[in-house]
């Protein structure tokens, strides 16, 4: 692989990995209330999503979503109201129980983390759009190029990895700030309306915008 293409790939990369969006405000949510620990779960939720992408266009599957504008509308428009779901609960959580959808009083168990984080992102467009349009084409030639796409995508998770935990910590040292009810609150409306804001990135996102 030329040296050029992968120092662009991780450039990239390294780039889209510290813009918040679906998945960093799901960990940063999921911390507040279960602790940096307990949200490794949310994140290998997170990054097998991306892993099932990735096998996805090693194998050259993802030729169908990007040939079907239908089947990635479907997936676009399931990613956007899942993620309006989780915002308009964080809100009615926040508002009912002074805090959160993500710190009730008892934490979350580890598979449901998991479980949710999937969904997330597993629903999420831009997840599709990079692993079966962007990461191809840092692959160069198509002689090997399943193989250099696998690799590509494995270290696409593995550079992710470090920056979810960053955000994980972030928001379990935000939890220890944020103790009085009209705080946690105001943090659980904000993380609500986050949430439906990246909805609506997601639903604008498009097969020309990539």
């Amino acid at each position: 692989m030329e040296l050029s293409l992968l120092l662009a790939f991780l450039a990239t990369n390294f780039l889209l990995n510290i813009t918040p969006g679906p998945a960093v405000l799901q960990v940063v949510g999921h911390s507040l209330g279960n602790g940096w620990r307990r949200t490794q779960a949310s994140i290998f939720g997170i990054l097998a999503a991306n892993a099932m992408y990735c096998m996805m266009s090693a194998l050259g599957l993802s030729a169908l979503i990007l040939a079907a504008p239908s089947l990635f509308d479907i997936i676009k428009w399931c990613g956007a109201g899942y993620l309006v779901w989780i915002g308009v609960r964080t809100i009615v959580s926040a508002l009912r129980q002074n805090a959160v959808e993500t710190m009730p009083g008892r934490p979350a168990s580890w598979f449901t983390l998991f479980k949710r984080s999937f969904l997330l992102q597993g629903a999420n467009p831009k997840s599709v759009l990079f692993f079966c349009a962007m990461l191809p084409t840092f692959a160069g030639p198509a002689d090997g190029a399943p193989q250099r796409i696998f690799l590509l995508g494995l270290c696409a998770i593995a550079l992710e990895y470090p920056v979810l935990l960053a955000y994980s910590l972030l928001g379990w040292r935000m939890a220890g700030i944020t103790k009085g009810a009209a705080a946690r609150r105001t943090l659980g409306i904000a993380s609500g309306l986050s949430l439906i804001g990246a909805a609506s990135l997601v639903a604008r996102t498009s097969l020309h915008n990539k």
